[in-house]
C-alpha cells in the first residue's frame, strides 16, 4: 500500500476487519430487502464492493468514486439513514487512510452524522487522525458531540532533551476517563521529517502512559513535534494533548542546559551509540537504533551484511571413531550341515576345526533370540558441512573379532558413505551440544560367536540310542569320529552390505574440537541379521 503518512500503518490489518464488516453487512441487508427502502441493496452491494475490493487492492480513487456514486443513488429518501450513513462513514474512512485528506474525511463523518446521528467508526479503522476528523465532525454538526473529547490529558513537554537520545513522553489520564480508554497515542513528527510517526503508549503505575520516541528519529538538531490521544472502544477521542495544528514539541540539541527529562520515578534514558559504535542497552524495537543498526535481545547492534554476520565455521571434519557390535538374532539346528551351507553360520570345535558332525534333530542346537557381543571396528571419518546443519562424508576403516577358523572367511573392511542431520539451527556457529539423527550405507560384515551345545545322531554316529552317555564309534564325513555330546562356538556371519539409522550428540568445547556419541541400528543384507552400534569418537575441524 502506498504510505505517504504513519496512519497508513494500521491500514494492513483493519483493511481485512472492514472487508468482513462489509459482507456481513450486505448479507443482512439481502435477507431484510422486502422490507428496505428500494435502493438499500444497491448501496450495501456498492459499499461491499468499494470497501472489499478496491479499498483492500489500494484504490483509493476506484472504492471513493462508487461510494460518492452510491450516495448520489440513494437521493434525500431512496436508502434508509443507516445505511446512508455508513456510506458515508466508509467514504471518510477512505479519505482519511487512503487519501490523507483529513478535511475531506471531516466533511463525510458530518454528513453521516447528519443522516444518522448514532453513525460510529469501525474500530479498526479509528486511528487518532481519524476519530480526530470525526471527534470535529461531532462538534461541527453538535450531534452527539461528547463533552470529554475536549478534556485535556495532564502532560508536561520536555523542554529540550540530547540528540541520540531517546525523548521520554509521559501523560496522565484523568481518573473519570481511565476506565473508557482502550488506547493512547502519540503522533511525533522527528527534525527534518514530513510525517507524522505514530507510538501506542505503554501503562504505567496509575493513571500515566509512556514511551520514549527511538532515536533513530533524533539523529538531528531541531524541533520534535508530537501530539496525544486517549481513544475509546469505539474510536471517540476521550481527551488529547496538543494537536496537528497546535502540536507540543520538545528541542532536540547537541547539548542542554536543564536536567535530562525522565518519566515520574524512572531514571533518564542513555544516550544512544554513536553510529561507528557497535552496541547499546537503550532499544526495544529497531525504530529505537539508529541507522546501521538493529535491536537484538534489548540492544542496538551494528548492521552487517550477511557475509559479515555469519561468524567462520569450520566446514571440514576428520576424526576417528570406534564401534563394537552388538547382534540381535537366533536359529535352529544352526549347527546341521543344511544350516552352516545356508544359513550363514560357522561351528567350530574346540580346536577349532570346522565341526561336520551329524547333530540329533530338534534336540539342543538352537541360538534363542537375544543380543550377542560381535565384532569391533575403527575407523577414520571424514564429513563436510554442506548446509547449515547437514553433513555428508564416510568412514575408511577395519573390523576385528571376524571368524576365519575352519575355511570361515571374514571381511575386515569397513566402507561407510554417511550424511548427518543436526537438529538446531548453525549448530556450528556455536560451542556446546550439537544433537542430529543419521543415514548411513556401505560395505561391512559383522561376525557374532555364541556357544551351542549339540547331541550326535545314535544311527549316524555309531552309538546307543537308549543312552546318550553312549559315545560314537563310527567317523563323519571328515573320516573323525564325533564326541556324542560337546560344546560348539556357532558364529552368525552377516552382511555384507547395510543400511544403517541413528541419533548421536556432538559435544563442541573448542571451535575445531568435536567429541562424538552415536547409535546406530543397522540391517545387513544379503544374509539379513539386525545390528546395534554405539559409537564413540574425535573430530577436527579445519
Amino acid at each position: 500500500m502506498p504510505v505517504r503518512n504513519g496512519s497508513a500503518r494500521c491500514a494492513p490489518r483493519a483493511l481485512i476487519a472492514i472487508a468482513a464488516g462489509s459482507v456481513s453487512g450486505g448479507l443482512i441487508a439481502g435477507a431484510a430487502a422486502a422490507q428496505a427502502p428500494p435502493r438499500d441493496a444497491q448501496a450495501e452491494a456498492a459499499l461491499n464492493e468499494a470497501m472489499g475490493v478496491d479499498y483492500l487492492e489500494t484504490r483509493f480513487d476506484q472504492a471513493e468514486r462508487k461510494l460518492r456514486a452510491a450516495i448520489d443513488a440513494c437521493g434525500a429518501s431512496d436508502c434508509s439513514p443507516a445505511v446512508k450513513a455508513r456510506l458515508f462513514v466508509a467514504l471518510g474512512s477512505v479519505l482519511a487512510l487512503g487519501k490523507k485528506e483529513l478535511g475531506g474525511a471531516r466533511d463525510a463523518f458530518a454528513d453521516a452524522l447528519r443522516v444518522d446521528p448514532s453513525a460510529k467508526l469501525n474500530p479498526d479503522l479509528a486511528t487518532p487522525e481519524v476519530s480526530s476528523a470525526f471527534e470535529q465532525a461531532r462538534a461541527a454538526t453538535g450531534v452527539g458531540a461528547s463533552a470529554a473529547a475536549g478534556t485535556p490529558l495532564e502532560m508536561a513537554p520536555p523542554p529540550e532533551q540530547l540528540i541520540r537520545t531517546p525523548v521520554p513522553l509521559y501523560v496522565e489520564v484523568p481518573d473519570e476517563l481511565l476506565p473508557s480508554v482502550k488506547q493512547v497515542t502519540v503522533w511525533y513528527l522527528a527534525p527534518g521529517e514530513r510525517a507524522y510517526r505514530p507510538l501506542v503508549m505503554k501503562k504505567l503505575r496509575g493513571q500515566g502512559f509512556g514511551i520514549n520516541v527511538p532515536c533513530a528519529a533524533l539523529g538531528k538538531e531541531g524541533t520534535l513535534r508530537y501530539h496525544v490521544a486517549a481513544v475509546d472502544e469505539d474510536g471517540a477521542i476521550l481527551a488529547s494533548a496538543g494537536a496537528r495544528d497546535a502540536p507540543l514539541s520538545t528541542q532536540i540539541r547537541a547539548h542542554i542546559a536543564s536536567a535530562p527529562p525522565h518519566w515520574p520515578g524512572h531514571a533518564p534514558p542513555a544516550m544512544c551509540a554513536a553510529p561507528e559504535q557497535e552496541r547499546t542497552r537503550q532499544c526495544i524495537d529497531d525504530r529505537q537504533c539508529n541507522r546501521g543498526l538493529t535491536c537484538v535481545r534489548g540492544a542496538c547492534a551494528a548492521t552487517r551484511s550477511a557475509e559479515e554476520a555469519a561468524p567462520a565455521v569450520h566446514r571440514s571434519w576428520v576424526g576417528l571413531t570406534f564401534s563394537p557390535d552388538v547382534v540381535l538374532f537366533s536359529g535352529r539346528d544352526v549347527c546341521s550341515l543344511a544350516s552352516q551351507e545356508r544359513g550363514n553360520f560357522v561351528c567350530l570345535r574346540g580346536d577349532g576345526t570346522r565341526y561336520d558332525g551329524a547333530p540329533t534333530p530338534g534336540v539342543a542346537n538352537d541360538v534363542n533370540l537375544g543380543f550377542a557381543l560381535a565384532t569391533s571396528r575403527v575407523a577414520l571419518a571424514y564429513d563436510r558441512l554442506v548446509l547449515d546443519n547437514l553433513t555428508v562424508g564416510g568412514r575408511v576403516g577395519f573390523a576385528a573379532g571376524g571368524t576365519t577358523d575352519g575355511g570361515a572367511t571374514f571381511l575386515p573392511l569397513h566402507l561407510e558413505a554417511r550424511a548427518q542431520y543436526f537438529l538446531m539451527a548453525r549448530p556450528f556457529e556455536q560451542l556446546g551440544a550439537r544433537p542430529f539423527v543419521l543415514a548411513a550405507a556401505g560395505v561391512a560384515q559383522v561376525d557374532a560367536e555364541v556357544d551351542v551345545k549339540v547331541l550326535e545322531d545314535a544311527a549316524a554316529c555309531g552309538a546307543d540310542p537308549a543312552s546318550i552317555e553312549s559315545p560314537c564309534t563310527r567317523p563323519g564325513q571328515s573320516g573323525r569320529i564325533e564326541e556324542r555330546q560337546q560344546t560348539l562356538a556357532a558364529t552368525r556371519q552377516a552382511g555384507q552390505g547395510f543400511a544403517s539409522l541413528g541419533v548421536g550428540v556432538a559435544y563442541a568445547p573448542l571451535e575445531a574440537v568435536s567429541l562424538n556419541l552415536a547409535l546406530r541400528a543397522s540391517l545387513t543384507f544379503p544374509a539379513m541379521t539386525t545390528v546395534l552400534s554405539p559409537e564413540v569418537g574425535l573430530s577436527l575441524g579445519f
